[in-house]
């Protein structure tokens, strides 16, 4: 049995005005950092910038609860948020897991094929209307289990309040098919036009990014 990897996705916050000072602190620390996160277990990790969130995507064969531990500069730059049952906050809220076209730990396939590299890694922002939430994630769970392995072996969304963050890598992998959780056929036939009433458009964007926007990738390992 090969050892498990688990997949996160989280989100921080940078503090008003030290956007300038943590990202000088990041490039500073980069190496030692991406060292760090190689001991502890790390196997692919991208963070993403949009304005003061960061948003970050990390395979790991050993429980992480933060990448940001072993860096000292940079937590006092970041917000922490409070915890509910008193104790110290945390600099990542783990999003939840609305999507994954794949999962690693299932035996037919590896899950990193050797030699694969990925060209290009993808981080992308949306806003979902508050009263669509749960017909988005119900339809991504219905065409997750109806259909695996679709298209994209690495693309995932999770949700954080009304933003929803997808990743993705270059060029795409899909696996040969595997059964689902579901046995039905009912994920719309015309994804895009099911999928347009869910979203907060960003009105300030280019149109191809109207609905999702490509963030800033400015960390990687």
């Amino acid at each position: 049995m090969r050892e498990a990897i688990e997949r996160f996705m989280w989100v921080s916050a940078i503090k008003p005005g030290m956007e300038e000072a943590f990202v000088e602190q990041l490039a500073a620390q980069q190496e030692q950092l991406q060292s760090n996160l190689r001991e502890r277990g790390a196997i692919v990790c991208s963070v993403f910038r949009e304005g003061n969130y960061l948003f970050t995507y990390l395979e790991s064969a050993k429980q992480i609860d933060s990448i940001w531990t072993d860096a000292e500069m940079l937590t006092p730059l970041l917000q922490a948020w409070p915890s509910l049952d008193g104790e110290a906050g945390t600099y990542e809220l783990r999003m939840n897991d609305i999507f994954h076209d794949d999962w690693p730990n299932v035996d037919e396939v590896p899950w990193r094929h050797s030699g694969y590299r990925a060209e290009q890694r993808i981080g992308s922002l949306a806003r979902l209307k508050p009263e669509m939430y749960s017909s988005y994630v119900f339809l991504h769970y219905q065409l997750q289990e109806e259909k695996p392995r679709l298209f994209s072996k690495y693309y995932m969304i999770g949700s954080f309040d009304q933003y929803i963050f997808s990743y993705n890598e270059l060029p795409s992998i899909v696996e040969q098919p595997r059964v689902g959780q579901l046995t039905t056929t009912n994920s719309p036939p015309d994804w895009g036009e099911a999928m347009e009433p869910h979203f907060e458009p960003w009105t300030e964007m280019v149109e191809a990014e109207r609905l999702w926007c490509v963030m800033e990738e400015f960390f990687s390992l």
